[in-house]
């Protein structure tokens, strides 16, 4: 028989530090890369990550949005920024509050009408492109239709969707520079 001492000890939740345990299997379930989207407080900017790593990797990640930043992840919920001792962006984690997709993809349709917006305003952000600023508003992603995921993936670091058409967010492309320059001007 063993002693207290000799046991070996169960594994807890805590064990397991971004997993979450089960009864059965016994093994860690690991939960999935957080994919940031990042909004700015007056919903004049929008940008998506494909991890935090990536979003942290940037070095003026708040330069565009000129004021405040929200971040939620691609379910709709919203994220609480970690900082360090120098009160640096180290990471984010989901808050307690339950995901609202549809929140989310009305403010992300309002950052798509600002951007409609500034084309009104300064045609000549699409001019380069060979756009009108007519050709360009009607190009323009129209969000709401799917998942707050599909949705994201009309912006800036999000995975285009397959279903073709015009390639926005390639890194030259009018809709990730008038979307920057909107961001800007507001």
């Amino acid at each position: 028989m063993e002693t207290v001492a000799h046991q070996r000890r169960r594994p807890s939740k805590l064990d397991y530090e971004g997993s979450v345990m089960t009864a059965k299997p016994i093994r860690p379930v690991r939960r999935r890369e957080i994919e940031p989207i990042l909004i700015a407080s007056d919903n004049s900017f929008a940008h998506a990550y494909g991890s935090v790593a990536e979003m942290l990797s940037e070095k003026d990640i708040g330069a565009m949005a000129q004021g405040g930043l929200e971040f939620f992840d691609r379910a709709g919920r919203r994220l609480a920024p970690v900082l360090s001792h120098a009160w640096e962006l180290e990471g984010l984690v989901p808050t307690l509050e339950d995901p609202d997709p549809e929140l989310i993809q009305g403010r992300l349709q309002a950052v798509v009408q600002h951007v409609a917006d500034h084309i009104r305003r300064h045609p000549e952000v699409v001019a380069d492109s060979g756009l009108t600023a007519d050709e360009a508003i009607a190009a323009l992603p129209q969000i709401g239709g799917g998942t707050l995921a599909e949705d994201a993936a009309h912006f800036p670091g999000g995975e285009q969707p397959s279903s073709g058409g015009i390639r926005l967010m390639t890194p030259g492309g009018w809709f990730h520079q008038t979307l920057h320059a909107a961001g800007l001007a507001h």
